[in-house]
């Protein structure tokens, strides 16, 4: 429950009581997980007083970045993480946060240089490397975003989205067995998944793979009846 308002101001001078960085950081965390309407608001509220008093506090500048974030607001985010990164170079959080903000904006190369600043400072960073890979992927640069899938499936085998645009990058490069190996790898974590199987399936035809390649599609569309994709491919094979 909040305190009512008589118990966070001084009766008789008016001043906040119990003024502090933390707590106001504490505050403003409270009221953006709480989600209410109007909480954002008062987020960014105690977050800004919480700046008054250290504008170099590089956690009041890391959350109010999130908030920002939050808010729409990325450039404004973007300012606030760099702000964070200068009090507290080696913080890998705030440098993957400005990272995701750069990939937001579709600044793609300023994206990478953040990943791999948090990469740099923890080297068991999975989503720093998977984001990475993202980030080369939609830049056209194949090989550099296979290399970060791999150290990401490499960590966890499991990261299924991480084997999912593996083998997409892999089709791209026409390397289909590899294709095959990651997209079953992804099955086998997630068997439901319709788009994997039609990728999988396009990947075993273009191997000569025409039995399994059916067998792929047929399941693509008795979990997606709408994919349009896997049926066009199924009439092809089956012609």
């Amino acid at each position: 429950m909040e305190n009512p308002e008589g118990n966070k101001y001084c009766g008789e001078c008016g001043s906040r009581l119990k003024l502090s960085v933390d707590s106001l950081i504490a505050s403003a965390l409270l009221y953006r997980r709480r989600g209410q309407p109007g909480d954002l608001g008062r987020a960014v509220i105690e977050m800004d007083e919480a700046l008054k008093l250290d504008p170099d506090d590089p956690e009041a500048n890391y959350y109010m970045g999130k908030i920002m974030y939050d808010s729409g607001f990325v450039e404004d985010a973007i300012e606030y993480y760099k702000r964070a990164i200068k009090s507290s170079p080696e913080w890998c959080d705030a440098h993957f946060a400005l990272g995701v903000a750069y990939y937001r904006l579709c600044r793609i190369d300023d994206a990478i240089n953040s990943f791999k600043d948090a990469i740099k400072h923890n080297r068991e960073y999975i989503s720093a490397y998977y984001f990475a890979g993202i980030s080369y992927y939609h830049k056209g640069d194949l090989d550099k975003a296979i290399s970060f899938f791999k150290e990401v499936v490499r960590r966890d085998p499991k990261y299924a989205i991480a084997n999912y645009h593996l083998g997409r990058a892999y089709t791209k490069k026409n390397m289909m067995e590899d294709s095959i190996k990651a997209f079953e790898q992804v099955i086998a974590v997630n068997p439901d998944d319709a788009d994997t199987y039609f990728h999988l399936g396009f990947s075993y035809a273009k191997c000569g793979m025409t039995e399994k390649a059916i067998e792929a599609l047929e399941k693509a569309l008795r979990l997606d009846p709408y994919d349009e994709n896997s049926r066009r491919l199924l009439k092809e094979l089956m012609w």
